[in-house]
């Protein structure tokens, strides 16, 4: 009789394991990529190593759940948890943090709706977006949300639950977006109040400005100076950027892991005599030049 309960347990776990889905989370300059993951109860969150010596470790966290505190470098490539307790874990590198290297995992429990194919594809140069439900009985309402950096959600459509087809769709107008990534997700609110979020989906505007840089701050810098970086990339590789002083002299130079999509970058300036400097920064095929002043 235990033989069988043992053998039961077994074919249980394995069962229910086979559903759950891995989310990987790259860890690289100053930056994890993704910054914020959505996943579901029984989920597995592994951080993997990609450049720099960094820290994941947990800051606020659900009741219940397991706190952490792991080293990222060569030697500890990577780093897996198991989430079990629906809510928001917030964690950061710690040598980094003040340079805004955080991230965010929102887990929450499936609801009975099943959620599938929620999937985001080009249309006449706007986003359509399209899921579909197994049942949605006891949805109260569908909410899609939009990003522009992969971290703040705000939501561009509330959809009620229909009683025909359990295949849903939106047209996001954004051929006028100078964003050439935008990131899409879907929370699921049901009648209790529950909720689930799918997986954030990324859109590329391929009509959009090719354009490498997207922000540096602070610009002027006081010294010693720290730069941080938001840049566009194509594909993986790396970007290449190199600090001119007035003569026309490289005087630092950093090297630093592109993902798809925006990129987070941090450059260390240290100290430096007040004036103008030229920042250039190569991607691929793609080079711009950026003046800095140092105070």
């Amino acid at each position: 009789m235990k033989k069988k309960l043992l053998l039961a347990a077994i074919i249980f776990s394995s069962v229910s394991g086979a559903f759950a889905t891995v989310h990987i989370i790259k860890v690289s300059n100053y930056q994890f990529t993704p910054a914020t993951t959505n996943a579901v109860i029984g989920d597995t969150i592994v951080w993997i190593w990609k450049n720099g010596n960094h820290t994941t470790t947990s800051t606020t966290i659900p009741t219940g759940a397991n706190p952490w505190d792991m080293l990222i470098n060569t030697t500890h490539r990577r780093y897996g948890i198991r989430v079990t307790v629906a809510g928001t874990y917030n964690y950061k590198c710690t040598p980094h943090a003040s340079f805004g290297m955080l991230g965010s995992i929102n887990v929450s429990a499936p609801l009975a709706a099943g959620l599938y194919d929620f999937n985001v594809i080009a249309s006449a140069n706007n986003a359509f977006i399209s899921w579909k439900t197994k049942q949605d009985n006891d949805i109260s309402y569908y909410s899609l949300q939009r990003s522009f950096d992969n971290n703040n959600f705000s939501e561009i459509a509330r959809i009620q639950p229909n009683s025909v087809s359990q295949s849903y769709s939106y047209t996001d107008k954004i051929e006028n977006i100078q964003n050439k990534y935008v990131y899409y997700m879907l929370e699921m609110v049901d009648k209790n109040k529950n909720k689930e979020l799918s997986d954030i989906k990324m859109f590329t505007q391929e009509g959009a400005s090719t354009k490498l840089i997207t922000s540096l701050s602070p610009n002027p810098i006081n010294s010693p100076g720290h730069l941080m970086m938001q840049f566009n990339a194509d594909a993986e590789g790396s970007m290449v950027v190199k600090l001119y002083d007035s003569k026309g002299q490289v005087i630092k130079q950093t090297e630093m892991t592109a993902v798809k999509g925006l990129n987070n970058g941090h450059f260390h300036l240290g100290t430096l005599t007040p004036g103008t400097y030229y920042l250039e920064c190569k991607l691929g095929a793609i080079t711009e030049k950026h003046t800095v002043i140092f105070r």
